[in-house]
């Protein structure tokens, strides 16, 4: 490791330890009600877009909590697909699912798509979602994320982008889920990892392209 990535490697984890210990500073309640903040929000620029399908995640710990934006999403039929981490491999699989019920403790300790039996949600190999609504620790007004430094996200994007799935499509928009709090000056950034299209807050949406911002 050069010089440059040791002074990047050491950035990213001060600044995971800082945003962690802030999010987790959040009482339950305050959690409680930023996310269905955010949540309503992030459903009502879905709505405006028509999304017939987005990619969410299923929240752990002091995340933003996305169960109102999937049930949500799950009573407009909008189509969700949630991510499966496959152990040992730094890879996701994205499965169609349809209730909570099909979803059990996973690795990690996160709820995850069942792996097998009558309730494993369908997995998806070739269909892409038009969103992808993506956890993080921090964020920046240039679309910068801050992950946990597993890279999950970061690899299936990249997947995605050699896979020959963009071909004739338009590719998912990346939209970071974040407490207002969680935005920084600056995330520090490797050339690999993912940067965000747009950013939801409680505050509204903000296009990280031209820095437009919606209230909405």
């Amino acid at each position: 490791m050069t010089g440059l990535h040791e002074e990047l490697a050491r950035r990213k984890r001060e600044l995971r330890v800082q945003q962690a210990t802030a999010r987790d500073s959040l009482s339950l309640g305050q959690r409680s009600e930023l996310s269905a903040k955010v949540c309503r929000k992030a459903w009502a620029w879905s709505e405006s877009e028509t999304l017939s399908s987005i990619m969410a995640y299923v929240s752990f710990r002091s995340e933003l909590n996305t169960r109102p934006l999937i049930t949500r999403a799950w009573e407009a039929g909008c189509e969700v697909l949630l991510p499966r981490v496959v152990p040992g491999s730094g890879a996701m699989t994205l499965h169609i699912v349809t209730s909570w019920e099909e979803l059990s403790v996973g690795t990690y300790g996160i709820m995850e798509p069942t792996a097998a039996g009558e309730n494993a949600g369908t997995i998806v190999s070739r269909k892409l979602p038009a969103a992808v609504f993506v956890p993080g620790l921090a964020f920046d007004i240039r679309g910068g994320r801050l992950g946990y430094g597993r890279g999950y996200y970061d690899r299936l994007r990249a997947s995605w982008e050699t896979s020959g799935l963009y071909e004739g499509v338009s590719p998912p928009l990346w939209i970071g889920l974040a407490y207002d709090m969680q935005i920084v000056e600056e995330v520090p950034m490797d050339d690999h990892d993912a940067v965000m299209d747009m950013l939801i807050t409680e505050h509204g949406v903000l296009d990280c392209h031209n820095g437009e911002f919606f209230k909405g």
